[in-house]
């Protein structure tokens, strides 16, 4: 009888982390198609396969769950950039090797792709999070006289832009991005922050090779 209890007891625990975990899925399908302004609790628990009450017993509200969401993809690209830059001494390298994450997100996981999309458009505090993000990543290169020596949100707000638009891309283009439109993008890319045309071909083909894993 105690053996049973306690099963049961440690089963529920991971029953609704389950559930918390298909609301955020949920929520981000439903925030990707209509924004934190248009989405429901009705509709979030529809594609999630559970009650409206249930909902409520894991977030406050819709505004709550926008902050969990915006959280964990916020803290994607975070744990990204800390990883580039304890692996990778070159700036021009590191913004390179960043927006190739952040176009195969659209790739491997399109539902997180859009939310991450969506959400940079309408929520302004996550908006600003990831320019922070980015321009500190441009920022070594600039103080460095890596990258052109533009104002410093200007540029990372060039970059940014970049990216976001050929993640648009990428989702709606049936069978997403070819590798060549990928690599005009990495040529464009590194053309706003000054890098010379010869140059960002070898950092494009050096890139290839760490994606064949050479």
């Amino acid at each position: 009888m105690n053996t049973s209890n306690g099963s049961e007891s440690d089963g529920y625990p991971r029953k609704r982390a389950r559930t918390r975990r298909a609301l955020l899925s949920a929520g981000m399908v439903v925030l990707a198609e209509k924004g934190p302004e248009g989405a429901t609790v009705g509709e979030i628990a529809r594609e999630a396969h559970v009650s409206p009450g249930t909902f409520y017993n894991h977030f406050v509200s819709i505004s709550d769950l926008v902050e969990t969401v915006t959280g964990e993809l916020s803290t994607g690209v975070e744990i990204g950039r800390d990883t580039l830059n304890t692996i990778e001494n070159d700036p021009a390298m590191r913004v390179l090797l960043g927006s190739a994450q952040l176009l195969s997100l659209a790739d491997d996981d399109p539902v997180a792709a859009a939310a991450f999309v969506a959400l940079l458009a309408t929520v302004p505090d996550f908006r600003d999070r990831v320019r922070q993000l980015v321009s500190g990543a441009l920022a070594d290169g600039i103080s460095s006289g890596r990258f052109v020596d533009y104002e410093e949100m200007a540029l990372t707000d060039a970059v940014l832009g970049s990216v976001v638009q050929w993640m648009r891309t990428s989702l709606t283009q049936s069978g997403g991005i070819s590798r060549s439109e990928h690599s005009a993008h990495h040529r464009v890319l590194l053309g706003i922050v000054g890098v010379p045309a010869v140059e960002a071909a070898q950092l494009i083909e050096r890139l290839e090779r760490v994606r064949r894993g050479a």
